[in-house]
């Protein structure tokens, strides 16, 4: 279904002043002090930005201190009191700190605002993408995007909507035939190293003319990263902190939508939950790589490449929470394009889109009391040495947590349901997807008259 220019205007216009509401709303309401909401107490962002205090002071940000006393202040300034001994880590390669590093020159509460605009920048130049890239309607992008980024990420302060963004973009660049240029985009998606991986590996095996661009680029995040961290920084990372968020995060299955999750609830000891997952991880890999050279193959859109391979591992894996899954959208809106069952794709697109656990915390959580008693004092105290990782307080935290949720493992199960049933049909359409004649094919016709910067860069 194509958009007239006039219609895509008005729409984007809607989109504009409905974000211009949403930004009011947050400023007079929930910036105050003492309130919790993305504006002042967004707990993955303020492990971020005192992640990028600490680089930024050469000190590591991987201990205990001086991140738990960071965190701290940050929320001193919002009135609003962290949790004795807790500390919530920093789970970032070096390289990907960088720009929390430089946010951290402002307060917390000026870093939140900007990480909050970003954000929704960030959703804006994602939906006009994906528009471009699938003629989809732009009432029905938006409202996947805009659900799925607003509840999962910015609340709590991660950056996928940036991932997500960049992953777009690269993906318009290769239709258009500019490789470089879509290695460079895909650059920032190594900020949730899982899923650039996967993105970069794609454009490496699949564009050749990618492939020098690749390698340059990887080099160039291994030597930011070695610049600003230093040898013993980056082994640390690679050798302790990604084993230890791994572990922490085993037992997380009311939070986490991973396999190793999934293995250790049904009795699998935590070195066989993390080893399944991993094998997982590669195995889908793989399979998003070829699906990606099937589809590319079987459409003559190039948009596949970098988009097919992120989607695909989010299947299974070691650490997959619901915010990660807004990264399968735009594959599936892609696919959408394509698929001759378009209403059933989109409709599990729409499934999707919904972060179910956010929305549980968020709306349900009264509705299942718990009668466990929750006293992680005494538990937290005992892991709050300063020297030690983040993740080990967090591993003593994440356990707490699970003896807290009043789901019983089915009802939590039946919460992740409906986002397997939607990742699973994608790929069922996705596999099963064959040649289309030209005239049913996308087109990079449609344009927005507020990106003309993106459309003189990135023309077909």
């Amino acid at each position: 279904m194509a958009l007239k220019r006039p219609a895509l205007f008005a729409a984007c216009i809607a989109v504009f002043a409905a974000l211009v509401f949403v930004i009011s709303s947050y400023v007079s309401d929930e910036a105050r002090p003492g309130h919790a909401g993305p504006l002042t107490d967004p707990t993955d962002l303020v492990a971020f930005y005192c992640g990028g205090k600490s680089l930024a002071e050469r000190v590591d940000p991987y201990r205990a201190e001086p991140q738990r006393s960071c965190e701290r202040r940050a929320f001193a300034e919002s009135r609003i009191r962290l949790m004795e001994h807790l500390v919530m880590p920093e789970t970032l390669p070096p390289y990907a700190i960088v720009p929390f590093a430089l946010l951290s020159f402002a307060s917390f509460r000026v870093a939140c605002v900007v990480f909050v605009l970003g954000s929704l920048a960030a959703a804006m130049a994602t939906i006009l993408i994906i528009v471009r890239l699938t003629r989809l309607p732009i009432v029905l992008v938006s409202l996947a995007i805009l659900v799925s980024f607003s509840l999962a990420s910015i609340y709590i302060g991660q950056p996928v909507p940036f991932v997500v963004a960049a992953l777009c973009a690269s993906a318009l660049a290769l239709r258009s035939g500019r490789i470089a240029l879509a290695s460079v985009l895909a650059l920032p998606t190594m900020m949730e190293p899982h899923v650039g991986l996967a993105a970069m590996l794609g454009l490496f095996v699949l564009e050749k003319r990618a492939r020098l661009t690749v390698v340059v680029g990887v080099l160039g995040l291994a030597w930011l990263s070695f610049f600003v961290g230093g040898l013993a920084l980056n082994l640390e990372y690679l050798t302790r902190v990604v084993p230890a968020q791994a572990l922490s995060e085993v037992a997380n299955f009311h939070a986490q939508y991973s396999l190793t999750a999934l293995a250790y609830q049904l009795g699998a000891s935590e070195t066989v939950a993390i080893r399944l997952g991993e094998l997982c991880y590669a195995l889908m890999l793989g399979t998003g790589v070829w699906i990606a050279a099937r589809l590319r193959r079987s459409h003559g859109d190039a948009a596949f490449v970098v988009l097919a391979p992120p989607a695909c591992v989010l299947v299974g894996g070691v650490y997959v929470h619901d915010h990660l899954m807004a990264v399968a959208l735009p594959f599936a809106f892609l696919i959408a394009s394509y698929a001759r069952r378009r209403a059933l794709v989109l409709c599990a697109t729409m499934v999707l889109a919904v972060p179910w656990q956010s929305v549980f915390e968020l709306f349900f959580v009264s509705a299942f009391p718990t009668h466990a008693r929750f006293d992680p004092g005494a538990a937290l105290a005992s892991v709050s040495d300063g020297k030690l990782l983040s993740q080990i307080s967090w591993r003593v935290w994440i356990s707490l947590l699970g003896g807290r949720d009043g789901r019983t493992p089915f009802e939590m199960f039946l919460f992740k349901l409906p986002t397997w049933l939607a990742l699973g049909t994608i790929g069922i359409v996705a596999f099963r997807s064959r040649a289309t004649s030209a005239a049913e094919m996308p087109s990079t016709v449609v344009q927005s008259p507020l990106v003309p910067a993106l459309r003189s860069a990135i023309r077909r």
